[in-house]
């Protein structure tokens, strides 16, 4: 699991970051967390681009998954 949200609170690394963490792990799956969530005040906090990322994931033979609220992953 990959924390993507950080380009505006800056708690976490932003998709760029992480694509680079990627880049040096190597893993056989990457898993998003820690973006676009809601907030008291805000439609979305940790803002991030999971498609942007996840493309340029697989772009590395790695595979990637965005999960929903209940969704479930089999590994």
């Amino acid at each position: 699991m990959i924390p993507i949200g950080g380009r505006v609170m800056h708690n976490t690394m932003d998709e760029i970051e992480a694509l680079e963490a990627v880049k040096v792990l190597k893993p056989r799956l990457v898993i998003l967390c820690h973006y676009n969530c809601a907030g008291l005040f805000s439609k979305k906090l940790n803002p991030a681009d999971a498609q942007m990322f996840k493309k340029n994931v697989e772009k590395m033979g790695i595979k990637c998954s965005i999960l929903s609220s209940g969704d479930t992953l089999n590994v």
